[in-house]
């Protein structure tokens, strides 16, 4: 399952996007009000961050792909496969856009469980990395 954010723009250059999106302990201040427990860490150099969200077990996401000013992926390093992409494109010097998405391998039955959580979760972290200073 692939659900996808919307296309935000950001009043800063690509590269501030970047630095900002590529930096873990920055997604503490774009999660959404309904996680809770947020650590950051490194695992043999790979950065990662974990939350939990509602009632779900804690989800860790260790950086899998930083390509320099256009896109990072957050991948889960075990058990269910979820990856987070942020991807940033440069509209003008100081102008940016920016999307979300998030991939996850789960059976049909699940899917309808989990959808639309994920997909508020989605619209949440999208509006927030949309505020990047």
């Amino acid at each position: 399952m692939r659900l996808e954010g919307p296309v935000t723009q950001v009043a800063r250059s690509q590269q501030t996007v970047y630095a900002a999106v590529n930096d873990v302990e920055k997604y503490k201040d774009y999660m959404p009000s309904a996680v809770s427990s947020f650590a950051t860490g490194e695992d043999y150099g790979m950065p990662w961050f974990s939350f939990t969200i509602g009632g779900m077990p804690e989800i860790k996401m260790v950086r899998s792909v930083a390509e320099p000013f256009s896109r990072v992926v957050f991948a889960t390093p075990m058990g269910a496969k979820i990856s987070l992409e942020v991807r940033i494109g440069a509209l003008a010097d100081e102008q940016s856009s920016v999307q979300v998405a998030i991939e996850a391998d789960v059976n049909p039955m699940l899917r309808m469980m989990v959808e639309r959580p994920l997909r508020r979760f989605l619209d949440d972290l999208s509006e927030k990395i949309g505020q990047v200073k």
